[in-house]
């Protein structure tokens, strides 16, 4: 068999009347949000599953509703089948690969990902702040526009590296504006995603020491039962305490995704699974030279097996 890694999406916007038919046609789904809403004290299916787009992708619902359906769709996938060879996980995803490889318990998951996004809107609530992802661009050239910008008091900085022309940056709205025009100079383009704090920056070192001191297990984390590949350094955590140092870190330390995929093609990986929801990750892969066979399970349309023998049960 081919050695396989479980890659999981970090947040991204969801629009009205997204995954409602994940939510109807799978009952683990609807398990899974169930259990997350008596984790973080919110009912996260009617604000998740709502009209209004911006309680949908409020923090403290859109985060933990992720990772239920997230985990919903590994088990039913993955089933009883020998760990992975390795599990990763961008952002958001990291962490819901720490819960999937055994190392975090679903509702430690749960108020880990409420408690992040509830700190960060005491700290940067109200802000203009955001990131914007760039694409076809020179890498190194907007990095120089990102300190040039920086150096003239904006803030802003990078955020996350995620394919070879590619990458997202952060900070204040105005500052991702300027940057935005600047990018057309380096041959790429930018798209402005104006909400929630500055992330995987420096910049969120109050909202990292505040998170730190604030969230406590319920249940022992444990060693991961496959090691999963930082999204930082593509260290491999193999322990539970490097699985709970990364996904504090991860607050304050610029994201590599890229270079976790290659290191996972260096590790022998040939294939991977994207679990959803969003195609992030899998859009990504498009767009590194590291090479695997590809699925996807991101939608109710990606698991009429999974979805069948649920409804058989």
């Amino acid at each position: 068999m081919p050695r396989t890694a479980v890659l999981f999406n970090p947040q991204v916007h969801v629009k009205p009347g997204d995954y409602h038919d994940l939510y109807e046609s799978v009952p683990l789904v609807r398990a899974r949000l169930a259990e997350a809403s008596q984790a973080v004290g919110l009912d996260l299916a009617a604000r998740f599953l709502g009209p209004d787009p911006d309680e949908i992708n409020h923090g403290p619902v859109v985060r933990p509703a992720s990772l239920a359906l997230s985990a919903a769709i590994f088990e039913l996938v993955w089933g009883d089948r020998p760990p992975p060879f390795l599990m990763a996980g961008l952002s958001l995803g990291q962490i819901t690969a720490a819960h999937c490889s055994g190392s975090v318990s679903f509702r430690d998951a749960a108020r880990m990902v409420h408690t992040m996004a509830t700190v960060e809107e005491e700290v940067y609530g109200g802000g203009e702040y955001g990131v914007a992802f760039y694409y076809n661009v020179d890498v190194s050239g907007l990095r120089g526009s990102m300190r040039a910008l920086a150096d003239e008091g904006m803030l802003i900085g990078p955020c996350a590296y995620t394919a070879d022309d590619q990458m997202i940056a952060t900070g204040a709205v105005t500052a991702l504006q300027e940057l935005n025009r600047r990018a057309l100079s380096h041959g790429g383009l930018g798209v402005l995603i104006p909400y929630g704090p500055p992330a995987h920056h420096p910049m969120m070192a109050e909202v990292q020491e505040r998170f730190a001191a604030e969230f406590h297990y319920l249940d022992a984390p444990r060693d991961p039962r496959a090691p999963l590949i930082c999204n930082m350094d593509a260290a491999e955590l193999r322990t539970q305490e490097d699985v709970h140092r990364a996904l504090v870190e991860q607050y304050t330390h610029t994201v590599n995704w890229d270079r976790g995929l290659h290191r996972m093609a260096e590790l022998g990986v040939e294939r991977v699974t994207v679990i959803g929801p969003g195609h992030f990750v899998r859009k990504s892969l498009d767009f590194t030279s590291a090479t695997f066979e590809i699925d996807a399970y991101l939608t109710a349309a990606d698991l009429p097996a999974a979805r069948s023998a649920v409804r058989a049960s």
